[in-house]
């Protein structure tokens, strides 16, 4: 039909009319096209969102409980490093005989470490593939490319305090004194020798920089709870 109209126009001599035609024909594809685009843009940001929903959820879930299963691992360590403090606040005591036991139980409750393997497999999937991109929320993704390096950060003073006690500790013990009875005369013995004493405070000082690692402000459980708390 249009294809008449434009011809009737020219065979008429009415190039006026015929521009103005033209013109509006034009006006007519590019509506059309910009159409298209506009629907195409909208069923892809509606994909894309849906995606995102899928990713937010498996997140939350990932991170919920890996937070969840922090908690004993926590505990474990903050136990540990509490366990120092009580020592070394009582550490003339341990030159005392009468007051020794009850302070020697907290000795050997230093030597906790305790490693934690979180599911990762969500993040380093996003990460690799790109998928973090249909993420919108630009501090979840913050929190998500630096979830790395500060698990990482974690494990690796971990690893210093786990090291420091088998390298050092256990063997020290080995020698001169007891893992078959723990509270023998000759473990306790070991609280007069000044080398142990120094391992004692090595011990302390690394079971200090796992807690610092959990209870900062940008430590390991913090980012597990903002983590959370973006996807929900």
């Amino acid at each position: 039909m249009f294809h008449r109209i434009k011809q009737q126009l020219i065979r008429n001599d009415n190039i006026s009319n015929y521009l103005k035609y033209a013109f509006g024909e034009i006006i007519l594809v590019m509506l059309g096209i910009l159409l298209a685009l506009q629907v195409s843009t909208w069923n892809e940001n509606r994909k894309n969102a849906e995606r995102e929903q899928i990713i937010l959820q498996e997140l939350n879930k990932d991170f919920s409980q890996n937070l969840e299963r922090f908690q004993e691992v926590k505990r474990l360590q903050f136990q540990t490093y509490y366990s120092g403090e009580v020592v070394f606040r009582n550490i003339q005591s341990l030159q005392i005989p009468e007051s020794r036991d009850s302070v020697f139980k907290f000795v050997t409750g230093m030597f906790g470490g305790y490693n934690y393997y979180p599911s990762n497999g969500v993040v380093a999937s996003l990460i690799s593939t790109g998928d973090i991109r249909f993420i919108t929320n630009d501090s979840l993704k913050k929190y998500l490319v630096s979830w790395s390096d500060v698990l990482t950060d974690y494990s690796e003073r971990v690893a210093i305090d786990i090291a420091f006690w088998s390298n050092q500790i256990e063997p020290y013990v080995i020698r001169n004194g007891s893992f078959l009875n723990i509270g023998s005369a000759k473990n306790k013995s070991l609280v007069e020798d000044p080398i142990f004493i120094n391992m004692l405070v090595r011990k302390q000082h690394y079971n200090k920089n796992v807690v610092s690692a959990i209870e900062n402000k940008n430590g390991i459980e913090f980012y597990m709870e903002k983590i959370v708390q973006l996807t929900n």
